[in-house]
């Protein structure tokens, strides 16, 4: 049993109580959603007092693995570093043992590529030479000045808002000839300086947790880290695009966060290309998943089923309104299929591209630019390095530095050949050093539409998120009673969080909501054999269990004695082979132990399968997900059991450079047991049969998901 400690949040002052082996990680408040990071305070020892250097710490205890299940519900993944070791010599003064770091959003942060190491010789010598510099400007400053009148100038001065600096007194010169004098540029734009902002307009469409297709990467919401929302920052400041003028559409925007269903996705791109002027240029970013289905290319949106095209996003459709805009300058930044090496398939998703989708996007209209992350039989890659995936990570640094020795004005195009060109110097980098290939593409050529700059033209409509229709209160309610009957933990440990969102959920028509509502009144033989089986699904789990069965799981816990901390998802590299293997073997014993319970569960529910008839739709639908949900976890812990096994007989193949472990990563096809695979098939067809049968209601959403959750595993080496 893990130990935990109260922390209080520094955003809603909430008391958390937090397992002790999250220290060092990133967590989520439960209450506001505040990204925090749990750290000890390194007691310091008291004035004057001695220190005992030769007394030892007390040994740590082996912590078990966190599931995935992370994020929003404050639950972070499994630390992969071991914590900060504590003084433990001498007197010491220690006020709180834990503290929380408030970890709100800040995009700085060190490039990695171009890392230096500290050398206090260099400032020194810059300090010496900027003094000396600084007496020879001033000895020259009057002949500068006599110089300066001498010459027009051709600098524009902008601020962090795309305006620029006291611009009626600068004079322009463009092509070799004099520009206009104030009043003319504020008539009709040539180029030349005037106090508008840049005709520039973004919109970055980032999916992230995908209800039924793997989730991708955004970046933590770190100090020091590069997230998603950076790209923003570095729009307004390096690109001059009017911050009133970018908007992120995501479930992982700093801001207003939004479900980017399809009918939001296609709303706002529509009104963001139809608001748009003909001096306007334009730059869409989509972040997600994409599939070729019969020769047509797809864009998946949150709820996308990357099996049925109905649910997605047609390219063909996006080629058509980007068209149609009558815009100066059209970009489209496409980062799709990617894929994380450590966290496999979880669900559909992560496919490289293939020959035809690469020919489909290839087919640009004319006048448009389109960026890929990868190339055909490529995937883009997310790696642990690179929190925003290896393509993105490289796009933001190079929107970060900017466009080195240019001066840019209102009438110029956004440099998206110099950005590209820096992109794929860092994605390279990258794949060099890490042993894969990804190499981004571009294709199609400017158009130009003899659109000039015109400050006197009004500036678009702020940006705004379009067709969003938020559950009723009356679904939310549905679905909170119905995760409180049947809510159940990840199958599986893993880094994503698996959780489900309410603000996720498609609307919930006012037919199914009177259909399933609650009935009240004592519990039947099948209602509590339905509990039963969920309460020993949470046994197993590392998780906090719910309020409402806390105790009769943390009894169950302490009865069965089961060491939940061999569910690992992941081991380091040994440095004694022999009593490695034995520790597995051990891990198997312990694996083998809670089928126990969880077979009795399930042994309990086939004999209440005749008394289901007599049930209510509700707790029919009740009983088939958690059937098929206690099936699905049994097929999990023979796959898992046979990992072992066959660590145990031969340590996996690794990169001794590149990996100093393994992780167990998903995958499709089941290694394990015949009588794991076997439960798994049943469970898959039950859960089948309930997206059928429930179709527009809570436990469509809960099946469809388990449904696509995959149970095999396979190793991989990771850092």
């Amino acid at each position: 049993m893990s130990t935990a400690i109260n922390a209080t949040c520094p955003g809603c002052k909430k008391v958390l109580k937090v397992p002790t082996q999250w220290v060092n990680q990133v967590i989520r408040c439960k209450f506001c959603n505040m990204a925090m990071q749990i750290k000890p305070n390194i007691p310091q020892p008291q004035s004057g007092a001695k220190t005992n250097p030769t007394r030892q710490p007390p040994q740590t205890p082996v912590v078990p693995p966190v599931p995935s299940a992370a994020g929003r519900n404050g639950v972070p993944p499994m630390p992969s570093v071991p914590p900060i070791p504590v003084n433990h010599g001498g007197s010491q003064s220690v006020t709180n043992q834990f503290g929380l770091t408030d970890v709100n959003y800040d995009s700085s942060y060190t490039s990695k590529y171009r890392k230096k190491k500290v050398n206090w010789v260099i400032p020194i010598v810059v300090l010496l030479f900027m003094g000396i510099l600084g007496v020879v400007l001033v000895m020259a400053v009057p002949y500068l000045k006599d110089k300066l009148k001498e010459k027009d100038g051709d600098m524009a001065v902008v601020d962090g808002k795309g305006k620029p600096k006291d611009a009626d007194q600068i004079d322009q010169t463009k092509d070799g000839k004099k520009a206009k004098s104030a009043g003319e540029n504020k008539k009709k734009g040539d180029g030349a300086v005037s106090t508008s902002p840049f005709p520039r307009r973004a919109l970055v469409v980032s999916i992230h947790n995908y209800l039924y297709a793997n989730p991708t990467q955004y970046g933590l919401m770190v100090q020091g880290m590069k997230n998603i929302p950076a790209i923003s920052k570095y729009l307004t400041n390096q690109m001059r695009v009017p911050a009133n003028q970018i908007m992120h559409l995501s479930d992982a925007a700093k801001d207003n966060p939004t479900p980017p269903t399809k009918s939001v996705v296609e709303s706002t791109i529509t009104e963001f290309l139809k608001s748009s002027r003909k001096q306007d240029h334009l730059m869409l970013v989509f972040v997600g998943h994409a599939v070729e289905n019969d020769g047509q290319v797809y864009l998946a949106p949150i709820e996308g089923d990357l099996t049925d095209p109905t649910s997605l996003i047609p390219l063909a459709w996006l080629y058509k309104e980007l068209d149609t805009c009558a815009a100066h300058q059209k970009i489209l930044v496409l980062d799709v299929c990617r894929f994380s090496p450590t966290i496999g398939i979880e669900r559909p998703g992560g496919q490289p591209m293939s020959a035809k989708m690469e020919e489909v996007i290839k087919a640009v209209p004319a006048g448009l630019q389109v960026i890929t992350a990868c190339s055909a039989e490529q995937r883009s890659m997310e790696t642990d390095g690179e929190p925003l995936g290896v393509f993105l990570d490289g796009f933001v640094d190079a929107l970060q530095k900017g466009v080195q020795g240019q001066i840019q004005r209102q009438g110029d195009n956004i440099p998206i050949d110099k950005l590209f060109e820096a992109t794929v110097k860092n994605v390279d980098a990258l794949a060099e050093e890490q042993k894969f290939k990804q190499t981004p593409k571009m294709y199609g050529v400017f158009k130009d539409n003899g659109a000039e700059f015109d400050p006197s033209e009004p500036m678009p409509p702020k940006l705004a998120i379009a067709g969003f229709k938020p559950v009723s209160k009356e679904g939310i309610a549905l679905v909170k009673s119905v995760l409180e009957e049947i809510g159940t933990p990840p199958v599986k440990a893993s880094e994503i969080d698996n959780s489900i969102r309410l603000e996720y959920l498609p609307p919930i028509a006012d037919k199914i909501i009177k259909e399933y509502a609650k009935v009240n009144g004592p519990d039947t033989e099948l209602q509590q054999n339905v509990k039963k089986a969920r309460i020993e699904l949470w046994v197993i789990s590392s998780l906090p269990p719910p309020d409402d069965i806390k105790k009769e799981v943390n009894e169950k816990r302490t009865k069965s004695k089961v060491n939940l901390s061999v569910l690992k998802d992941g081991y380091r590299a040994p440095a004694n082979e022999i009593s490695f293997k034995a520790g597995i073997e051990n891990d198997e014993k312990e694996v083998a132990r809670m089928f126990v319970n969880l077979l009795e569960a399930l042994d309990d529910l086939k004999k209440s399968e005749e008394m289901k008839d007599a049930e209510s739709k509700r707790w029919q639908a009740n009983y088939d997900f958690i059937r098929a949900r206690l099936e699905a976890q049994i097929a999990y812990l023979y796959e898992y059991q046979s990992m072992l096994g066959q660590m145990r007989k031969e340590l996996p193949a690794r990169d001794a450079k590149l990996h100093g472990g393994w992780k167990l990563a998903a995958t499709a096809k089941l290694q394990g047991d015949s009588a794991g695979k076997k439960l798994a098939k049943e469970s898959t067809k039950t859960m089948e049969a309930l997206v059928k049968n429930t179709a527009g209601s809570p436990w469509e959403v809960l099946a469809k998901r388990e449904k696509f959750t995959t149970l095999g595993l396979e190793w991989q080496g990771t850092k």
